[in-house]
């Protein structure tokens, strides 16, 4: 190669061409070279390269200057030279422009148009943050026009570059992470190179420096459920910080309208809440505990909470009663779980009794409200022991956050005694049940369940509120007690409207007569059930006119329920019998009553004397209903003499208080016979004086 060394001129091509063209030389066409790469070396010497055109030419002319600087150096090279050294001293800290013609020597000299200009990569660094943990570094492109990729190195001021980043810009921020940590109150020396390289270039900047260390606050960590473990603590999960250099997490909890930091933990993405000796431990089984996670790096920076202190999440605290529903029914109440992403869609209430597996009762759907209260349809049986989790549903089914265990034991005050003590048929019109109860007042309604078929079908009669004393009196006005017996109970309600205990079965006595000839009668009748062994025996009583006739009361063993009666002398207008089921403490149940099926009988005579032996003319009547009765006398022109409806009374033979004439008198008798059907006798009867 020859090299040419041309002293400084301040004689330019351009103004070269000029010259020789106004002496009048012919200027031969020059091909015109491309640069190629400039590169600043370790030294501050620059490498430049070029590519060699086609065409004939004596050699090349590498022109150099300092940026801004008017003149130039030149260097003259053969023409099969395509790169050198500029020994500048001081490309590290200035930057230089380039350019490359190709000669002939002539004579005349001649030259051809100006190369593409290049600058060398000159980079500056920068703190581009408000701290000292961001590196700023610029550079210029070598052309405007040419497209690559930069590599940035990175060392210390004694160790080799490693490469940290590419980029098609000419611009880049350094985060200093660790093990650049403030040591002091001073960083550490940070040496920074960039790399260019396309097609044809491969070049380095200038290398340039700076004092840093990581005061980078890293990426907060996201929150992603909280949830309690089967031994009652909160666990806290989250998705790790995006930043490299995290160490650590610091978890913290909400102390009224502020947070305040509880533990720190590893790098780990799951903390159980296990802290019970710390002074800022919350027993999620006792208040639902906020919780927060920020990230702390190796430089002990720690994340802003930006992220998770706008949007904490929360345990679930569920609690629990059955005093409100009398003790029978269990009501949940519990808080909602807040920005889980996807949102909570759903409340699952699951129930186990008695160590049982456990079993969803109930979905709640979100809806918004801070808080949901669930009562459960399960009456619950007193002395179980009920247990009670809440667990939610989130919108994809990929996060389930549960509350603590509840344990509900109902225990509700216990009856010593409740019992349907007897029942009554009461003025042969319907049931009188007596309930015995202590203490009387856990009681609020009571149900009437009766059946006329048999006691495994009974079925509710009606419903009243209870009288808040014992014993009570109710009385059933439905009961048809002349067709048949009724089996009875009768159930406690509390306030509430839950059964608190079922009486025992009870069977009324249903009395019937039926004619076995001869004027006997024989009665029969089911048998009082309940009382068992405590039945002492039946008395049968017999009414004559409303009066119990001597000889009555006839017992019965309990044994028997039949009674046969003669009646062919009895003399009484209606008579009746009823049976009373009785107990060895004397208390009774009565049947039905039932009449005595007997003819209506009417005895007249035909013919009176009112100063006779027999002054007053009436009947003699028997076996009629007295209060339907009508006597009715009347002469011989249809007039009224005498009326009464009274049995006892008659006529005397006066009308008007004058006595009536020898004549031959009307009379009529209307009544019910005992069966209720209406009856009309007619005759005469002869007034003798």
């Amino acid at each position: 190669m020859l090299r040419v060394e041309l002293s400084r001129s301040v004689v330019s091509i351009p103004l070269l061409l000029v010259w020789l063209t106004l002496v009048g030389l012919a200027v031969k066409a020059q091909p015109t070279p491309v640069l190629n790469c400039i590169s600043v070396e370790d030294d501050g010497s620059l490498n430049v390269s070029w590519a060699i055109p086609s065409g004939t030419f004596d050699g090349f002319r590498l022109f150099y200057k300092k940026v801004n600087d008017p003149l130039s150096n030149s260097i003259d090279f053969t023409n099969t030279t395509g790169s050198t050294v500029i020994s500048v001293p001081d490309g590290q800290t200035v930057g230089y422009e380039i350019y490359l013609v190709t000669f002939n020597f002539g004579p005349p000299l001649q030259t051809s148009a100006e190369s593409n200009h290049l600058r060398s990569m000159m980079l500056t660094v920068s703190n581009a943050g408000a701290g000292n943990g961001i590196a700023r570094l610029d550079w210029n492109r070598i052309q405007a026009s040419t497209n690559g990729v930069f590599t940035v190195f990175r060392k210390e001021l004694s160790g080799t570059f490693s490469q940290i980043a590419q980029t098609s810009n000419n611009f880049y921020e350094d985060t200093i992470t660790s093990p650049y940590c403030k040591i002091g109150t001073a960083g550490t020396d940070l040496y920074y190179r960039v790399e260019f390289s396309s097609g044809t270039c491969v070049a380095n900047s200038s290398t340039n420096s700076g004092n840093f260390f990581d005061d980078n606050v890293p990426d907060d960590p996201t929150l992603s459920f909280v949830t309690i473990n089967p031994a009652g603590q909160a666990e806290v999960n989250w998705t790790h910080s995006p930043s490299a250099d995290v160490g650590g997490y610091i978890v913290g909890v909400q102390e009224g309208l502020n947070f305040i930091d509880h533990f720190t933990t590893t790098y780990v993405n799951v903390f159980v809440d296990d802290q019970i000796t710390l002074p800022t431990y919350h027993d999620p089984c006792i208040d639902s505990v906020i919780y927060v996670v920020r990230a702390q790096d190796l430089c002990n920076n720690q994340s802003s909470g930006a992220i998770n202190y706008q949007f904490p999440h929360n345990t679930i605290r569920l609690r629990g009663e059955t005093q409100t529903l009398c003790e029978r029914k269990a009501t949940l109440i519990w808080n909602a779980y807040k920005n889980m992403q996807p949102a909570v869609t759903e409340y699952k209430v699951l129930r186990t009794r008695n160590g049982s597996a456990p079993v969803e009762i109930a979905a709640i759907a979100a809806t918004g409200a801070s808080q949901y209260k669930h009562i459960d349809d399960e009456l619950l049986t007193p002395g179980d022991v009920y247990t009670y989790k809440i667990s939610t549903n989130n919108g994809d089914n990929s996060k389930i956050s549960s509350s603590c265990e509840i344990q509900l034991v109902p225990d509700p005050e216990p009856f010593t005694l409740f019992e349907l003590d007897y029942i009554s048929v009461v003025d042969n019109d319907h049931v009188e049940l007596f309930v015995n109860s202590d203490p009387p007042y856990l009681i609020s309604d009571i149900e009437v369940w009766r059946s006329s078929i048999n006691g495994s079908s009974v079925e509710k009669l009606f419903s009243m509120p209870w009288e808040v004393f014992s014993p009570d009196t109710i009385a059933d006005v439905s009961a048809l007690v002349n067709e048949t017996s009724y089996y009875y109970s009768v159930v406690a309600l509390d306030a509430c409207g839950f059964e608190l205990e079922a009486s025992n079965l009870a069977r009324s006595v249903f009395l019937e007569i039926s004619d076995i000839g001869n004027d006997e009668y024989r009665l029969s009748w089911n048998a009082y059930e309940d009382w068992g062994n405590n039945l002492l025996e039946y008395a049968v009583y017999r009414i004559a006119d409303g009066v119990v006739e001597a000889g009555f009361p006839v017992t019965v063993p309990p044994s028997v329920q039949v009674f046969n009666d003669f009646a062919g002398d009895l003399t009484a207008n209606r008579t009746t019998y009823y049976v009373e089921a009785v107990r060895n403490d004397e208390i009774t149940s009565r049947s039905n009553e039932v009449l005595l099926p007997a003819d209506a009988v009417v005895t007249i005579p035909n013919a009176f004397r009112p100063d006779g032996i027999s002054p007053l003319f009436k009947p003699r009547l028997k076996n009629i209903e007295p209060g339907s009765y009508l006597f009715t006398i009347y002469n011989r022109w249809g007039q009224l003499v005498f009326e009464t409806g009274n049995t006892s009374e008659g006529w005397n033979g006066l009308v008007g208080g004058q006595p009536a004439s020898t004549d031959l008198y009307t009379w009529i008798i209307t009544f019910k016979d005992l069966p209720g059907n209406k009856v009309v006798k007619r005759g005469t009867v002869m007034l003798v004086r």
